[in-house]
């Protein structure tokens, strides 16, 4: 956890997870302390099918969030692959749903259950924009999946269909995720640092802040973004290290979409003007070691 300028609370975490209860290299206890070891405050266990109860007093020291990944049609791109990963319910949303129910019931029953649904790695599904359209009360989307890269993948990235939707007036949250099994490089690599203000820490004000978007997702640039009359804002310490920022909206062109460092000191600031035909604005941070920040997308009221 830290606390910034403003005095807001921030705490760091994972969402989705792997252990040896289901396809993970690391027992549940050796990921938790595993995971605390790297500075992590929440943590939540997603195994394929198995409900993962939560803690807010687990021996680790971390705040478990209760979590499955449920997986549908896994060989089946044309039909849809999709994953959903449900994390932070207060029941098992087994009890009333199963491998037989559809992705959307699914989704459904994790809401019913207080929890959030996490559209996985929709990249690496080949997921569409078409497909995705489909679906109704998605909570947030993997804009980065740490295992779907590489040695193991070569998908990890989803912003094509992000800003497909978001063209379409579908605003997702976006998270990044570890989606850790393998321990080959994607461990502690893509999380979310959660914005709690000053509220206390726990189970309930963490959920309610993951499903009001009230986090960056992150693989190490700390930043704050804002609309500033016709301009939007992002700004970092130096200490994030950030040699670079891009914007993303509907159109596909704009004169001036990055904004990069002299070389002499990292970035603090970076501005762009808002175009009257914008629909949505979202911004990437980039460090000079290769490690990217994800802005949540900011609807905006486009003239056409």
């Amino acid at each position: 956890m830290f606390i910034d300028k403003f005095g807001n609370h921030w705490y760091k975490g994972n969402l989705h997870t792997h252990t040896t209860r289901s396809d993970g290299k690391l027992s549940p206890e050796d990921t938790k302390r595993f995971y605390r070891s790297q500075g992590y405050d929440f943590l939540a266990l997603t195994d394929h099918w198995i409900y993962g109860e939560g803690s807010e007093s687990d021996e680790s020291g971390l705040l478990i969030l209760s979590g499955t990944e449920y997986n549908f049609n896994d060989e089946d791109t044309v039909r849809g692959v999709f994953h959903i990963v449900g994390v932070g319910m207060t029941d098992d949303p087994m009890k009333k749903i199963g491998r037989e129910s559809t992705a959307q019931e699914t989704i459904d029953e994790i809401l019913a259950c207080g929890g959030a649904a996490i559209l996985a790695h929709p990249a690496w599904s080949l997921n569409t924009c078409e497909m995705l359209m489909g679906f109704e009360r998605v909570t947030a989307l993997e804009i980065f999946n740490s295992v779907s890269d590489l040695p193991r993948n070569c998908r990890p990235y989803s912003g094509i269909v992000v800003d497909q939707l978001a063209s379409r007036g579908i605003y997702h949250k976006l998270a990044a995720t570890d989606d850790t099994h393998f321990y080959l490089g994607e461990e502690a690599r893509s999380y979310i640092y959660v914005n709690l203000y000053d509220k206390p820490f726990n189970r309930e004000n963490l959920v309610a802040a993951i499903i009001a978007g009230e986090y960056i997702a992150t693989q190490g640039p700390i930043f704050t973004t804002r609309v500033d009359g016709g301009e939007y804002v992002v700004e970092c310490g130096e200490d994030s290290n950030v040699v670079g920022v891009t914007f993303f909206t509907n159109r596909p062109w704009e004169n001036q979409r990055s904004v990069m460092s002299d070389g002499a000191k990292p970035l603090t600031e970076a501005r762009f003007p808002i175009h009257k035909n914008d629909r949505f604005v979202r911004a990437e941070l980039y460090t000079q070691d290769r490690k990217t920040g994800w802005s949540q997308i900011t609807p905006l009221k486009a003239e056409n």
